[in-house]
């Protein structure tokens, strides 16, 4: 399958880098400054297990949106959520612009794509290869009907 992958999504990562980080600094001052305090271990255990799961997150690339696609199968997963397959022939319509990627698979079945992470190239290899594939064969559909 041929893939193109986003960059990083800065501002999840981010957020959840700097709230771990003050937990964990909050959590360290007041065991520092009081010497019989849960509270303060409860911090420091928040902030550590928001530090991990950013590193296990950098680790499986889940901030990190993809699009894979193939001679039958079109893939999208954006960043923490699961991967959407779309089938070619079930594929209605797909409107790809500078911001996003649209796709109409009939009734209830479509996706919306954010691209604001993906380089300018990939994204014009993905429209020659994919979508413009897909329209010659749809017009070679259609005259096969009539």
């Amino acid at each position: 399958m041929k893939k193109i992958t986003s960059k990083l999504h800065k501002k999840q990562r981010n957020s959840m880098l700097i709230y771990g980080c003050l937990y964990l600094v909050f959590g360290l001052i007041q065991k520092y400054f009081e010497t019989d305090n849960t509270l303060g271990w409860g911090y420091v255990v928040i902030g550590i297990g928001m530090l991990t799961f950013v590193g296990y997150q950098l680790y499986t690339n889940s901030l990190f949106s993809v699009i894979k696609w193939d001679y039958q199968k079109l893939t999208l997963k954006a960043p923490e959520q699961k991967p959407i397959v779309f089938n070619r022939t079930a594929i209605k319509s797909i409107k790809l612009t500078e911001k996003s990627l649209t796709i109409n698979a009939g009734m209830g079945n479509g996706e919306m794509l954010d691209l604001d992470y993906f380089k300018a190239e990939d994204l014009a290899y993905f429209k020659n290869d994919f979508i413009e594939q897909k329209v010659t064969q749809g017009e070679a559909y259609s005259l096969t009907e009539a």
